[in-house]
Formats: C-alpha cells, structure tokens, sequence
C-alpha cells in the first residue's frame, strides 16, 4: 500500500523534473566548419598552382555547405541525386570554372560521398524542450487535413 507522507509531493516533483529534463537535453549535429579531406582530395595529379585554386574553390563549396544545405537537409538525411539550387557559389575571385555545372555536380557527387562520415558531423547536446508544444502543431495540421476532408 501507498502511504501518503509529506514528502511524496516532492519525490513527485523531483521525479517529473527529473524525465523534463531528461527529455530537453537533446544532441544537436552540425556540419564541422572544417572541410573534409575526403572533400578535398581529387584523383588527379594537378600542378600546385591549379590545386591551390581548386582548394579555394572546394571551401567555397563547402561554406555553402555549412551554411545553407545543412539546414536543409539533417543529419542521417538522404541527399537528392541531382544538386538543390541552394547548392552554389557566387563569387568572382575564383573564376567561371567555380560556378559552372559540371564543377558544381563534382563538388555535390563529393558532398554526397562524404555526408554520411562521422567525421563532417559534430554532435553537441542542447537544451531544447520544444517538444512540450510540436503536438500543438501535429494538432493543427490533423485538423486542417480532416476539415480538408468534410464535405461543405
């Protein structure tokens, strides 16, 4: 049998805080700022004028990286065949070889080789307790689809 003591309520509250807590501190992953030698790397012999310039080339790529396809597509995501729009650089310092199409499709077929690496990820623990109201939004979303449904 459960006996009722004074410090019950509190055991309770510890114990909720406790799992609330448990439940917020998530791991977040974000692409290393840090490009990939498997990024960098290239199959051919290139004289070392041109592979300066291709690195210049390969870390522009991979701000892009960083800083728009991460947030489109997560970790453990699977990666489009063909590269998104958001996946190109603008820069003229580098030259037209940097935005044409055949490089921009090499540096999203090496993008796609080195995505799954444990090494392009780097997992950090957050607090984040945003899953207290995201069923108010799955809510939401239930009832415009099932009105979306009814007649008149």
């Amino acid at each position: 049998m459960f006996i009722r003591q004074k410090s019950d309520k509190l055991v309770i509250l510890v114990l909720l805080a406790g799992l609330f807590g448990f439940l917020s501190y998530r791991p977040k992953f974000q692409i290393n700022k840090q490009v990939p030698v498997e990024f960098l790397s290239s199959s051919d012999p290139e004289p070392r004028a041109r592979t300066a310039a291709e690195e210049r080339v390969a870390k522009a790529y991979w701000d892009c990286v960083v800083n728009n396809i991460q947030w489109k597509y997560n970790y453990g995501s699977r990666l489009p065949q063909d590269a998104p729009p958001e996946f190109i650089v603008i820069r003229s310092d580098l030259g037209a070889n940097a935005v044409d199409g055949e490089t921009r499709a090499r540096y999203w077929r090496k993008l796609q080789q080195v995505w799954y690496l444990p090494s392009t990820w780097k997992k950090e623990y957050v607090w984040d307790a945003s899953w207290t109201t995201r069923w108010i939004d799955t809510l939401k979303d239930f009832t415009r689809w099932l009105q979306s449904r009814l007649p008149g």
